[in-house]
């Protein structure tokens, strides 16, 4: 059975995620913070059969990383699926950036995917797909002004992945970046395009589909691929300024 390591696992795409992954005959080691579990997270799990698997892990600890690695040790992982994220905060004005807020966001949004990449590249060379996935986001590589904190961390994960790529091209690694598309979340009142269930399943054909040539590489979740930094205005129904 394939296997697949979510982080953020109970948030709006973790947990779409984790639904399609189980769907689709996946193993699935679902990882968040204990405070993110739902009941409903929680009763899926349950009812599950063992075939979705919670570890509560914080991305900014690197002992909580170790431990949860030593306890899937020996253990393939065919997908590390980096989701977990601060979304979107402030940085609207200049001259009134909240620095402590974008130590925050690189904490979770670019320091905390590479120490998942470090920590279980053991696991994901050990597998039969060898795949790395993070989600980023088209903010972080479109030249718009605001949130300048968060686009920051999500144009510094997308060079984390390529980097983490070009580390791990020798042992078969594919390791990759996604944005997930505008997903209706409460975060942003629901005005998203997509639906977390919607989002899921575009990503889930962009991870599963990834061939070695693929590694480095920034995707829209329709598949194409974007450049790290682009002009790119055309509009999509999925994507936000």
């Amino acid at each position: 059975m394939e296997s697949i390591l979510i982080t953020g696992a109970a948030g709006h795409v973790g947990f779409a995620l984790t639904q399609k992954f189980f769907k689709e005959g996946w193993q699935v080691f679902a990882t968040c913070l204990p405070q993110d579990r739902t009941p409903a997270f929680n009763d899926f799990a349950e009812q599950s059969q063992g075939r979705v698997r919670i570890f509560e892990l914080d991305i900014t600890d690197a002992k909580n990383i170790s431990s949860v690695a030593a306890a899937l040790k020996d253990q393939p992982i065919d997908i590390l699926f980096n989701v977990a994220g601060l979304t979107v905060t402030g940085d609207l004005v200049f001259g009134q950036t909240d620095y402590e807020m974008w130590d925050k966001h690189f904490a979770i949004n670019t320091k905390g995917p590479m120490r998942m990449c470090e920590a279980f590249a053991p696991h994901v060379i050990a597998s039969k797909r060898k795949v790395m996935m993070t989600i980023s986001s088209r903010m972080g590589s479109k030249p718009n002004y605001g949130h300048v904190g968060y686009r920051a961390t999500k144009s510094a994960v997308s060079q984390v992945m390529f980097q983490v790529g070009i580390a791990l091209k020798d042992k078969g690694v594919i390791a990759a970046a996604c944005h997930p598309g505008w997903v209706q979340t409460k975060n942003n009142g629901n005005k998203g395009a997509l639906t977390p269930d919607q989002s899921a399943a575009m990503l889930y054909q962009v991870v599963t589909s990834l061939r070695p040539e693929d590694t480095c590489k920034f995707f829209d979740p329709d598949g194409t691929t974007l450049p790290l930094v682009t002009q790119q205005t055309q509009p999509k129904p999925y994507a936000m300024t």
